[in-house]
């Protein structure tokens, strides 16, 4: 029984000391390992602004910051961390509404720090030019 024991508990051993080499092996596409920016859209409505505020973290976890954390992640990633190169959307549905909107991203980037302002001329031309990077 007790050489049973002792065989079970080197084995364990054993396997817990190679799990962090084993862990160390496998690569980390650093496209995906760092980015971690603050995005605010700021509209505004006659007198009144309405400012949002999200959280935007690469990779990060659906249902917990940006609303479309997957796809925000993707086309940042695809613009290289450039907010002036996002793939943006081919299609909205718009007004030809004058209701300026500005959004501005600060954070980092793959270690790079991110300091972006844009305003559009309304949430259409917004949403044209950005996707669902700023889309909450």
């Amino acid at each position: 029984m007790n050489k049973i024991i002792t065989t079970l508990v080197g084995a364990g051993l054993l396997a817990a000391s190679l799990a962090p080499a084993a862990l160390a092996a496998v690569p980390i596409d650093p496209a995906t390992r760092d980015a971690h920016i603050t995005l605010t859209v700021a509209r505004t409505e006659g007198e009144t602004e309405r400012v949002g505020i999200v959280h935007l973290d690469c990779p990060g976890t659906p249902g917990q910051g940006h609303p479309y954390t997957a796809k925000a992640c993707a086309d940042l990633h695809a613009a290289g961390g450039d907010f002036d190169r996002l793939p943006g959307t081919d299609r909205a549905i718009c007004s030809n509404d004058a209701a300026p909107v500005s959004v501005t991203a600060r954070g980092t980037y793959r270690g790079r720090s991110v300091h972006w302002e844009h305003t559009y001329e309304n949430d259409c031309a917004r949403q044209l030019a950005t996707g669902l990077v700023f889309q909450f």
